[in-house]
């Protein structure tokens, strides 16, 4: 009898663990696609920036400096770095790429800043309230967490 609970405690916690070891469990992971990744990283961006554009009810006037801010951000391919090739370099060498990667980075980045900032002053205050809420949305998982953490006295 002893025997039989346990071969059953042990095929219990077997079909348990089964469960929560199923890849991306509950999350929405294990749908990553490598290959298509940045057509959907792109689907995303034209999707928020027209629910964007339309909460913002831009007048006609305002229309031209919208299609210059979307030529100006829109995501741009990214290069990834050829592992193999990085490998047979030595240390300096790799810290150099790294900071020239950085610098690319950091110009694209004040491209974009000025682009909002240019986009930003065409805005009356009403738009600028609802840039300020909408354009950047916050993701549950980009603060630390899904719930409330507790505050701990």
């Amino acid at each position: 009898m002893k025997l039989k609970k346990l071969a059953f405690a042990g095929l219990l916690v077997l079909v348990c663990g089964t469960a929560f070891a199923e890849h991306g469990h509950g999350c929405g992971k294990g749908k990553f696609d490598p290959a298509n990744w940045q057509a959907q990283r792109l689907e995303h961006f034209e999707q928020h920036q027209e629910k964007l554009h339309t909460i913002l009810q831009l007048s006609s006037t305002q229309e031209n400096a919208w299609k210059n801010y979307q030529a100006q951000i829109k995501p741009q391919e990214k290069e990834h770095p050829d592992f193999a090739a990085l490998s047979k370099l030595n240390t300096l060498q790799r810290l150099d790429k790294m900071e020239a990667w950085d610098k690319e980075r950091d110009a694209r980045q004040a491209e974009r800043a000025k682009a909002i900032r240019t986009f930003y002053a065409q805005l009356n205050d009403a738009q600028k309230k609802a840039f300020d809420e909408n354009a950047f949305p916050q993701h549950p998982h980009h603060d630390g967490g899904h719930a409330e953490k507790p505050v701990r006295e």
